[in-house]
């Protein structure tokens, strides 16, 4: 089965536009596989393969001369010293536009390593698992089971095979995102407390960001707590969402929320493995939030903290989502209830916030229509349709 990609377009744009592109994003989101499907005529080599990695590493410039034509170089956060190999070989031609395709996971030391020697060289991309508009394309899930998309969230491998169980390939994919990667982001010296911390971060999904109160319930500072969590964020597992302020340096002072990038492992971590459950789970509307801003990240190109906020005033006043763009402002209320009370949704305080703006107001709930509805004045969309229009 072959899902077409939102992003595939973008990658064939960037690489029509710069010498270089770099694919990112967490493990088994299907970064190789896009790349091998715009690109269907590049070289292919990954640096999963030790033996490929240490000849790399070791003689990288003579590496790169191997290859005449577009190739695509995965997993390079192996081999940093290839970074600093392929800016000498793309200023040596910098009219060969889109010939090196790289791909990454761990974005930090990544990123780190592309800002120093690739500025202005590469187009960066981030690819995040299936939204489900890019599943609908393909008939999935099926008419009447839209919630299974929420419990298996959106890795490929997932809904390549129906009889996969969720539950045990999320432990695996912990596991080996533990095993693997965690360790060279951040030193976790135990896997029992960690594992503790992400069962109890993903009771608390869309709340505000309590860095004591989570070290204390983990037993571990509140410093090993921001690490964590910034790993999570550096591997692609989780979004720090800030509060809106028209004053950009309180954005980023002011207490955040957090939530996972992908409903199927915070289903995972709570224990949610058949739709039953999840009617019946007190968290049932935690998941559909996290789902919400997930599928704005999607397909809408939210990024959290540049036009990606959440609002809440002093009065306790709160508007789950809000997204900034110069075309406008969009307010998002994410309601797992069919039935939407008007009397409890808070635009009022962001019309109020954005006075003179371009204002629009959604309310994001199950309503088994695949267009928006109009209630109230506002818009009702389910995002397990579509986007936003």
């Amino acid at each position: 089965m072959i899902i077409d990609r939102l992003l595939s377009s973008r990658l064939k744009e960037a690489a029509s536009t710069r010498p270089s592109i770099i694919l990112t994003g967490a493990r088994q989101v299907g970064k190789t596989t896009l790349l091998k499907m715009a690109f269907p005529d590049a070289q292919y080599v990954t640096f999963d393969n030790i033996l490929l990695a240490a000849a790399a590493e070791e003689s990288p410039r003579a590496f790169l001369k191997r290859f005449d034509g577009q190739v695509i170089l995965d997993e390079v956060h192996y081999v940093p010293a290839l970074l600093r190999a392929l800016k000498e070989e793309i200023d040596a031609d910098r009219a060969k536009l889109g010939r090196w395709l790289l791909t990454g996971s761990q974005r930090f030391e990544l990123m780190k390593g592309v800002s120093e020697s690739l500025a202005g060289r590469i187009a960066i991309i981030h690819l995040e698992t299936l939204s489900s508009q890019e599943l609908r394309s393909v008939g999935l899930p099926a008419k009447g089971d839209e919630d299974l998309v929420l419990i298996r969230g959106g890795y490929p491998e997932l809904w390549k095979n129906d009889d996969i169980d969720s539950s045990a390939w999320f432990e695996d994919y912990m596991r080996t995102y533990i095993e693997r990667d965690l360790k060279d982001i951040v030193n976790v010296r135990s896997l029992v407390d960690f594992r503790r911390f992400l069962a109890i971060l993903a009771a608390r999904a869309g709340d505000l960001l309590n860095y004591s109160d989570l070290g204390q319930a983990c037993g571990v500072s509140n410093n090993t707590i921001k690490s964590w969590i910034a790993a999570l964020e550096i591997s692609g597992l989780a979004y720090v969402l800030p509060p809106y302020f028209s004053n950009i340096e309180k954005r980023f002072v002011k207490t955040p929320k957090l939530y996972f990038a992908d409903t199927g492992l915070l289903c995972a971590l709570l224990g949610i493995t058949t739709l039953g459950q999840l009617g019946a789970s007190a968290y049932a509307g935690a998941v559909w939030e996290n789902y919400v801003a997930g599928e704005l990240i999607k397909t809408k190109g939210a990024i959290p903290g540049r036009d990606f906020f959440f609002f809440r005033d002093h009065a306790g006043t709160e508007i789950d989502f809000v997204l900034d763009k110069p075309d406008g402002v969009t307010l998002i209320e994410a309601k797992r209830s069919e039935r939407i009370r008007p009397e409890r949704l808070s635009f009022g305080a962001g019309h109020k916030l954005f006075h003179g703006r371009t204002i629009r107001s959604f309310v994001a709930a199950p309503t088994g229509e695949a267009l928006p509805l109009t209630m109230n004045g506002y818009a009702l969309f389910d995002p397990r349709y579509q986007a936003l229009s």
